[in-house]
Parts: structure tokens; sequence; C-alpha cells
């Protein structure tokens, strides 16, 4: 069953999970599994995960841990990016290619809830 999706701030990924904000409420759950899209050294990567830990961030706002459930190609394939990213940063100081956020968190969020059909769909 496909629910819906929504644009999330991913904080901080590695071969073995991710930890993002959001403004939707999820508990965590190793029965939701979730997919992330994003691209990464001008590469689209997809992967798939469930929530493990769930935080209230700000006020209106949660940060969730997310633990992968892909394969071990598709980790070393992750890392190998990560790894590549981080190359790059050290030399330029920047993320040149991919899809990054470089303004206020709190500012993104508030953006992605005014976006968000299932926000104002609930505040009716």
């Amino acid at each position: 069953m496909e629910i819906g999706s929504a644009t999330v701030l991913i904080e901080d990924i590695g071969a073995g999970g991710l930890r993002f904000l959001s403004h939707l409420k999820m508990p965590a759950n190793d029965q939701l599994v979730l997919q992330f899209e994003t691209e990464m050294c001008g590469q689209p990567l997809k992967m798939y995960g469930h929530v493990v830990r769930t935080t209230s961030w700000e006020q209106d706002y949660y940060e969730y841990a997310v633990r992968f459930t892909t394969d071990e190609g598709q980790h070393l394939e992750i890392n190998r990016l990560v790894n590549r990213l981080a190359i790059r940063y050290r030399q330029r100081r920047e993320a040149t290619t991919g899809r990054f956020w470089k303004g206020d968190r709190q500012e993104f969020l508030r953006e992605m809830a005014e976006k968000s059909p299932v926000l104002q769909a609930n505040e009716r």
C-alpha cells in the first residue's frame, strides 16, 4: 500500500541509515517502510528504510532516525557516494552537485508544511 509522499530535510546520511526532519508525525515502526529519493554527486539515489527513533524537534517538527532495509550492494553504493561527497566537500568547502538546502531549517520545514495536503486537510 502506498500512502503518499512528502519532501523532508535529510540531516545526515551513511551506509546504514539516515536522519531527517519533517513536519509530519510518524511512529517508530519497523512495519512502515519509507522510500527516500535524492541525488548525491550527480547520481540519483533511492533508499528504503524504517523509522527506529522519533523525537520532537523545535515546536512543530520531528526528527527521525531511519535504518536502511537495503541489500549489501546498496549499502556499499551509499557509502561510496557519501565518501565521495565528503572528499569533494573537504576540497571545495561546499557541496557542488546534489540537492542541498543551505538556508534555515525551520524555514524549509515551514515551506514544506504549507505545501503539504496532509497537513492542510488536518487543519480544516
